[in-house]
């Protein structure tokens, strides 16, 4: 054998040797993996009290789901177990200060709440159940709940998902309503007592057989966009706000498509931002004189909406306000208004309507883009700039006036697709100033200069 075929064999065993070597630690490793999971697993299974599936990754938990109530009772301790002998249920709670606790939830290892469900006002032992802890009966089989005299605090997702859950009952001692708490439950109507300071953040989100919905005291609402108190309930159609609440929370009626009429609070000074967003049957709505704020996206997508008239206090609209109401026809704006956001109009395809308060001095991007059926627009005095396609495709304007002060015209703002009568208050060198090669001016379009309003 020649030295170099002696080195090449005595490099190939080595290379063998080393794939079995190889081979051999990656199946310890599988193995190894395998009970490190199985133990994980085991672990998790063997945890405390329950809720009905608490603590499991699914459901309020996971952070893709907008309930997100927090921990749920499998991963909060427990003090006081007790069975309840009619039902068979064994409470679970957590002492809390003096002589109170909380219910945290049930044991698995007797029977799973169901049907009709009474929490137990007190312990035994006489102490005080004060609040109904997160999760406590998430995912359980209740069909009605009677909530007693003594809880203060129904906790975060308390309910949530309880699909099964038609009524309950929820007592003038309750002071809050915690996020997500009957969250995409099976609830057909709700009674909110005056006692309610708060309520969290899509606290009845997503129950799509609540029908009807009472509100009779002066709480606050959490939400953000389409994630609201009431958002979701696409069978709300019955809806009575006390007089003392001053605020609707963002989102807070966002995707209630049976939604056709709503009489609001007298005192209400802020509609929160996407509030009554895709309530696509709301055509009647009447804003109270105390209103003094109109959120962004308040209104949109509601599509047989046909009127509306801001009040007197409310000086400025926010962005997307009206966007997309495919039957607004007509607008009426208050005299203190100074500025229309950002698409505020837009898509509002039957609008021919709406007059423009002399106090206006800014008018946003695309503000009535798609206004298909505006014919005359009187731009205010104050204006000084027309921002880039504020009337992009308003293809039946016929004449708009465009006051002396502004100078600049934005890309393709006055891009109408057929010819304009234009009466620009300042000279005709000043007009001529203005930037022009993208406006989007339709041949045959024509301007007089030095014009006013009463000309049109």
């Amino acid at each position: 054998m020649t030295l170099r075929r002696w080195i090449l064999k005595r490099n190939l065993q080595w290379q063998n040797k080393g794939v079995k070597n190889f081979m051999k630690q990656k199946k310890i490793f599988k193995t190894l993996l395998c009970t490190a999971v199985s133990a994980v697993l085991t672990a998790v299974l063997l945890t405390g009290c329950g809720g009905g599936g608490g603590g499991t990754g699914t459901g309020p938990n996971n952070p893709s789901n907008p309930s997100n109530p927090g921990s749920g009772p499998s991963s909060g301790k427990t003090d006081i177990t007790e069975k309840d002998n009619t039902t068979g249920v064994e409470w679970a709670y957590a002492k809390s200060s003096g002589n109170t606790v909380t219910l945290v939830g049930y044991s698995r290892t007797g029977q799973a709440p169901s049907g009709k469900v009474d929490v137990p006002s007190a312990t035994k032992d006489g102490y005080k159940v004060t609040a109904i802890g997160a999760k406590a009966l998430y995912q359980s089989k209740v069909a009605s709940v009677t909530i007693p005299s003594t809880v203060k605090t129904i906790g975060e997702g308390a309910f949530a998902e309880c699909t099964a859950l038609r009524s309950v009952s929820i007592p003038n001692s309750v002071e809050s309503i915690g996020a997500s708490a009957f969250y995409h439950s099976g609830l057909e109507q709700v009674v909110i007592p005056a006692s309610v300071k708060q309520v969290g953040m899509a606290a009845f989100y997503n129950c799509t057989a609540l029908q009807s919905v009472a509100v009779n005291g002066a709480a606050s609402f959490d939400g953000s966009a389409y994630r609201g108190v009431f958002a979701g309930c696409k069978n709300l159609r019955t809806v009575n706000l006390s007089n003392e609440i001053t605020r609707l929370g963002d989102g807070m009626f966002a995707e209630c498509k049976s939604l056709e009429s709503i009489n609001l609070p007298t005192k209400l000074v802020e509609i929160g931002n996407s509030a009554f967003s895709k309530c696509t049957s709301l055509a009647n709505i009447s804003l109270p004189k105390s209103l003094t704020k109109i959120g962004e996206n308040a209104f949109a997508f509601c599509e047989k909406l046909e009127q509306i008239t801001v009040p007197e206090n409310v000086t400025a609209l926010q962005p997307y306000t009206f966007w997309y109401c495919k039957k607004l026809a007509k607008a009426t704006l208050p005299d203190k208004l100074t500025s229309i956001g950002k698409g505020t109009f837009a898509e509002c395809s039957v609008l021919t309507d709406v007059n423009l308060p002399q106090n206006v001095n800014a008018i946003g991007e695309n503000a009535f883009g798609g206004c298909r059926l505006l014919k005359k627009v009187i731009l205010p005095e104050q204006l000084s700039k027309l921002e880039d396609y504020t009337f992009d495709r308003c293809e039946g304007l016929e004449k708009i006036y465009i006051p002396a002060k502004i100078r600049s015209i934005g890309d393709y703002a006055l891009a109408t697709n057929r010819p304009l009568d234009i009466y620009y208050g300042g000279t005709l060198d000043v007009w001529n100033r203005i930037p022009q090669q993208k406006i989007g001016l339709t041949s045959g379009t024509k301007v007089y200069c030095e014009a006013n309003p009463s000309q049109m």
